[in-house]
């Protein structure tokens, strides 16, 4: 198996785990971690041996989205660089949910931004009760670009729009209400508990009949213009990542105090 150094793999049962290994911030998302991971998917798609991956977080979060400081970084970069940055983060979402493998993603700790992109963008998602969720792009003037297309999938239009309006933060029981985890725990080992369970049943079906049910649910579930809007999103986002707004919201998390709006 390739060596990386952003992320973890374990491999065993026909059952990939992939960590996040980003635990000192919190496996927020950054250019080297998202490549490393679409690698992975890359080198594992025509794999029989790995019909289920498994996403988890090594330390205190699962992801707290991507990294303010590459964000904040993109002011610097010439218009066709800061699109080239944008479209990682539509490849990275898109490589996870186009997937062949049962992709189940684990959340813990903190999960915010672009982490809830990456939980929509698996088939299946457990969580931790006390976990701390908020889709906050908005307090750092920026828009939820690349994971809308995801999140749209697991949660009704106007609540997707009250939790990106108000980015107020809410746990794993809410989380488990509106549809983005399909069963919260009250702790870990009832989690991992779980998670056994459902990789033995999964290793029932048919190898081919997984692949193809996956494949024709989410075809079916794609609205007809989803990958002509899915193209768009890299020039939304690096058309925001550069405005006024965005460079005062990244200043001001990273200097803890209140943007200037």
């Amino acid at each position: 198996m390739t060596s990386y150094t952003n992320i973890e793999i374990e491999i065993a049962n026909y059952t990939a785990i992939l960590w996040l290994n980003r635990p000192d911030r919190h496996n927020a998302l950054n250019p080297d971690l998202m490549q490393e991971v679409i690698r992975f998917f890359e080198k594992v798609e025509d794999d029989s041996n790995v019909r289920f991956v498994v996403i988890r977080g090594l330390g205190k979060s699962f992801c707290a989205g991507a990294d303010l400081n590459w964000m904040k970084n993109s002011a610097k970069l010439s218009p066709e660089e800061n699109l080239n940055d944008s479209s990682l983060l539509t490849s990275f979402f898109s490589t996870i949910y186009q997937s062949s493998k049962v992709v189940i993603g684990i959340a813990h700790g903190n999960i915010f931004g672009g982490g809830n992109g990456l939980l929509a963008a698996c088939d299946i998602v457990y969580g931790i009760t006390d976990s701390r969720f908020s889709l906050s792009e908005t307090r750092l003037g920026l828009i939820a670009a690349t994971i809308t297309p995801y999140m749209l999938n697991k949660l009704h239009t106007s609540t997707y729009k009250e939790l990106i309006f108000t980015a107020r933060p809410f746990d794993g029981n809410e989380a488990e209400r509106i549809g983005l985890l399909n069963k919260c725990f009250e702790a870990m080992d009832q989690l991992d508990e779980h998670l056994t369970a459902l990789l033995e049943l999964m290793l029932k079906a048919g190898p081919q009949s997984l692949i193809g049910s996956k494949r024709l649910i989410n075809d079916l579930n794609n609205p007809a213009k989803f990958a002509e809007i899915v193209q768009q999103i890299p020039q939304i986002l690096a058309n925001v990542r550069v405005t006024d707004e965005a460079k005062e919201g990244f200043v001001a998390f990273l200097e803890k105090r209140k943007p200037k709006w």
